[in-house]
Order: C-alpha cells, then structure tokens, then sequence
C-alpha cells in the first residue's frame, strides 16, 4: 500500500515539473496573483541569486536568501525568473501518455489474439489445393 503511495507521488512530481518552465515574470503583477515558493533574480551586474518567499511592497523585492531576509530594489534588478505553468509542455506530455496507452492496448490485443489462435501462429489464412494463401493474407 505504501508503495503504491510513493510511485503515486513521484508520478506527481514527474508531471508537476513537466508541465512548468523557468520564465522571466513581471515582479509586481505576478507574485501578487501567485505565490511561487522561490524566484531567481538577476542583478544589474548580472549576479544571479534565488530569492525565497518573494513579495512585493513599493518598489522593493523582499524575501529570504540564504536563510536572511533581504531586501532589493527594484530598479537593481534586471530580470525575476520563476516557474510558470507550459501549455506547451503539458500538451506534449498528455499526447504522450495517449499515444503510450494506445500503443500499449494494441500490443495487448495484437498479443492476446495471437495467442488465442493457435499458440501465437499469428492470423490463420486459408490456404487453396496448391497451399497458396487466399484472400491475400
């Protein structure tokens, strides 16, 4: 029982982080509708820090780095990064999965007729008085 639990929760996981990219944000708008648990800014001079339980108050990014609070503005920061929902991603991996059981409940009738006719012979084709298939199997 506990087993199928775990498989259940990396398959979650496998999924969560499938469907989600690291994106540039718009610091203000977005963290005010959403709540990532980390962003990555990037300074002006390019120095590149992971900013955990981001907000934004006037034109300061607050959060914790390393364990401190920290406080950066705005007009020092180049960029904000954060993991966004990918249409794209998701769409892929649903057709994905699709294919993977299609392809999978083929193999399995392809199997279980084989093995239905004759101890896996394959499709049984009538054959004429000369031993030549008919109906052109």
């Amino acid at each position: 029982m506990m087993h199928n639990r775990v498989a259940l929760v990396g398959i979650f996981c496998a999924v969560t982080a499938a469907c989600t990219s690291v994106r540039t944000i718009h610091p203000t708008t977005y963290l005010e509708v959403n709540a990532p648990p980390v962003v990555w800014v990037t300074y002006n001079n390019k120095k590149v820090v992971s900013v955990g339980e981001p907000e934004v108050r006037r034109d300061t990014l607050r959060g914790t780095l390393e364990g401190s609070r920290v406080k950066i503005p705005l007009a020092d920061i180049q960029t904000v990064q954060a993991k966004v929902r990918d249409g794209g991603k998701t769409a892929l991996l649903v057709g994905t999965i699709g294919v993977a059981a299609v392809s999978a409940l083929y193999v399995g009738f392809i199997s279980q007729a084989e093995s239905s006719s004759g101890g896996g012979a394959g499709v049984f084709c009538p054959v004429d008085k000369r031993g030549r298939a008919e109906n052109f199997c």
